[in-house]
């Protein structure tokens, strides 16, 4: 499935003074699933790790929390993005305790900057892991925060910027934009819907 979901994660000073910030998104996670070698089904990626429930919260943001202006534009845990939520985390049927690792991929584009000293001013980055973090699991419940890669330099302030879902590619398996790892590397959680089997009518 794919999400056309996009995500405003920051905007000019001037728009985000005079608007009000959208509200924060939340996307549902789900077991990530590859195809195995036929005749085998497809079926969960991570052979150890299962999860119940999982979702991650994008929060909207605006100037001039995304150039960490504390540190100068070196620390990004100054502009936390959101954070991701798991329960019933298990490996081979046990209650997980320890950290996953979780990136999420955009595409970003950065526009016009008014006094042409950004040096992002109208480029597009293609899926980049644009956020990072760790998730601590204790008794199978994980929750983590996500922070960008980078912080925003300071002249590209004044620049809208606008970072789409993009996609994850893994081998020759595809995922969605928010990826979950094992602790063997393989994928565990990724956005999308779950339908639980019925009666055939």
């Amino acid at each position: 499935m794919r999400f056309a979901l996009s995500l405003v994660l920051l905007a000019s000073a001037g728009v985000a003074v005079a608007a009000k910030l959208p509200a924060p998104s939340r996307v549902t996670l789900v077991q990530a699933s590859c195809f195995n070698v036929p005749p085998a089904p497809p079926g969960p990626c991570s052979a150890s790790f299962r999860f119940a429930t999982g979702f991650a919260v994008f929060k909207s943001a605006k100037e001039p929390v995304p150039v960490c202006p504390k540190s100068n534009g070196q620390d990004p845990t100054e502009a936390p993005a959101g954070d991701v939520r798991m329960t019933g985390v298990t490996k081979d049927g046990a209650a997980f305790n320890g950290s996953l690792p979780v990136s999420v991929w955009f595409k970003t584009t950065f526009g016009d900057d008014p006094n042409g000293n950004c040096e992002l001013r109208n480029i597009q980055v293609p899926n980049f892991a644009s956020l990072g973090g760790t998730l601590a699991c204790k008794n199978g419940k994980c929750k983590g925060t996500l922070y960008p890669v980078q912080c925003l330099p300071k002249q590209c302030a004044d620049v809208p910027i606008l970072s789409e879902f993009g996609s994850v590619t893994l081998g020759t398996q595809s995922f969605g934009p928010i990826l979950v790892m094992d602790d063997a590397g393989h994928a565990f959680a990724t956005p999308g819907t779950a339908v639980a089997p019925g009666k055939e009518p």
